[in-house]
């Protein structure tokens, strides 16, 4: 094995780790990831470690005209060197803000899950209490489906009974809640 397939050898990615963290919506793009990272690895493995020798006296000797450009192509050929494995920092930085970025999204997504746990729970329990369907009667359908139906006795609801959305604000109650009903000179208050 060449150094250079050695070197991406060391730097593989855990498949199988990966697999356990993504969703079943992802195995497609995971299956096309594996299938890039093996034909980047096979090109990898066949190239050999150090570049190609070019035998620049012999060019020379065709070219003798361009003797002095082979001179500077041959000291830039010699000096070039492709250190593998080194990420540029600007890129580092960038990456380490997406991690920061993906590490909140992972956190919130768990608030959100243990938070949503909590509330089905919640819902469990009520509906574990609840009487079997069939023993149902007026005050128990305030009591589970309070969107629907609603008791009047300590809701401060408006009876909407085509569902026009009078509840959905609070303008009818900020609207009326100093109605006045006009008195009139005739009409006597004492019964």
């Amino acid at each position: 094995m060449s150094q250079a397939a050695k070197r991406v050898a060391t730097s593989s990615v855990q498949w199988q780790k990966l697999t356990e963290r993504l969703t079943a919506s992802h195995v497609a793009e995971l299956t096309r990831l594996k299938g890039q990272n093996s034909t980047f690895s096979a090109q990898v493995n066949q190239l050999p470690n150090d570049l190609p020798k070019i035998d620049f006296a012999a060019l020379k000797k065709q070219l003798p005209a361009h003797s002095a450009i082979l001179d500077s192509l041959q000291k830039q050929y010699e000096t070039l060197s492709i250190p593998y494995g080194q990420i540029p920092e600007q890129f580092n930085k960038e990456i380490e803000k997406w991690v920061e970025y993906n590490n909140a999204r992972i956190k919130l997504h768990e608030l959100k899950t243990a938070d949503g746990a909590v509330a089905a729970k919640k819902v469990e329990e009520k509906w574990a209490k609840a009487p079997p369907v069939e023993h149902f009667d007026r005050q128990h359908f305030a009591e589970y489906f309070p969107q629907i139906f609603y008791d009047l006795r300590y809701q401060k609801r408006i009876p909407d009974p085509c569902n026009v959305g009078l509840n959905d604000t609070d303008q009818l109650e900020a609207r009326f809640k100093d109605y006045k009903v006009l008195r009139r000179a005739d009409k006597v208050d004492d019964h």
